[in-house]
C-alpha cells in the first residue's frame, strides 16, 4: 500500500499558542475588571475582551480550514467518493505500528482537535491522515463490521471497526459534510451515513 510521512507540526503548535495568548487575555481582562470605576478602564477592558473574541473566531476559523483542506485533499485525489471526517484513535495508532504505516498525525503525535478522513471506495475504505497525498492504508470490503464506543480525549464517541485478513480501521465519525466543529446530532449522522455506505 502507498505510504507517506511528512513532519509538519508547525500549525498545531500555532494554534495552542493562539489558544494561551488568548487565555492570559482574559486573565488580565478579569483583572481590569475589578477595578471598573477608575478612569480608563472599562475602555482597556472592552478592547481585551474584543481581542479575546478575534481570537476564539481566529481558532474555529483555523480548525475548519484544516479540516475542509483535508477534504479536499482527498476529493482531489478521489473524485466523487463519499468522504467522512472522523477522529483519530490509539487503535489507529497501534495498527499504524503494527502495518509500519507511520503513526504522523495520530495519537499522541496530533493536536486535540485533529481530524482524519475515510474515502468510502466500491471495493474498500481509505484512511486518510492530514497532509498525507496517499491513503496511510485502507480495508478491502465487504469486510465484517462491529460497532462500540471510544473515549477520545473527554468524550465518548461512537465508533465503527473493520477489518479484512491484512489490515483494521477504526472509524470515529464525526460529520458527513466536513464540519470540523461538529454537535452530537452531526456525529450521529455520520455513524449513519458511515453505515449505509458500509452496507452498499
Amino acid at each position: 500500500m502507498p505510504r507517506r510521512t511528512t513532519p509538519g507540526r508547525g500549525l498545531a503548535t500555532g494554534g495552542l499558542a493562539g489558544l494561551v495568548t488568548v487565555l492570559v487575555v482574559l486573565l488580565y481582562a478579569a483583572r481590569a475588571g475589578r477595578r471598573l470605576g477608575e478612569p480608563g478602564v472599562a475602555p482597556g477592558l472592552l478592547a481585551l475582551v474584543a481581542v479575546a473574541v478575534v481570537g476564539v473566531l481566529a481558532w474555529v476559523a483555523f480548525a475548519s480550514a484544516r479540516v475542509r483542506g483535508q477534504v479536499a485533499r482527498v476529493a482531489r485525489h478521489r473524485p466523487g467518493v463519499p468522504v467522512v471526517v472522523g477522529r483519530p484513535t490509539t487503535a489507529l495508532t497501534a495498527e499504524a505500528q503494527r502495518l509500519r504505516a507511520g503513526t504522523r498525525g495520530l495519537p499522541p503525535d496530533c493536536p486535540d482537535r485533529e481530524h482524519v478522513v475515510y474515502a468510502f471506495l466500491p471495493d474498500r475504505v481509505e484512511l486518510w491522515v492530514r497532509g498525507d497525498d496517499a491513503p496511510r492504508w485502507w480495508v478491502t470490503l465487504p469486510a465484517p463490521v462491529a460497532t462500540g464506543a471510544v473515549r477520545v480525549g473527554r468524550r465518548e464517541l461512537d465508533a465503527v471497526a473493520i477489518r479484512d485478513a491484512s489490515a483494521r480501521l477504526e472509524l470515529v465519525p464525526t460529520s458527513h459534510e466536513g464540519r470540523a466543529w461538529a454537535t452530537t446530532g452531526h456525529r450521529a449522522a455520520a455513524v449513519v451515513r458511515v453505515r449505509e455506505l458500509l452496507a452498499r
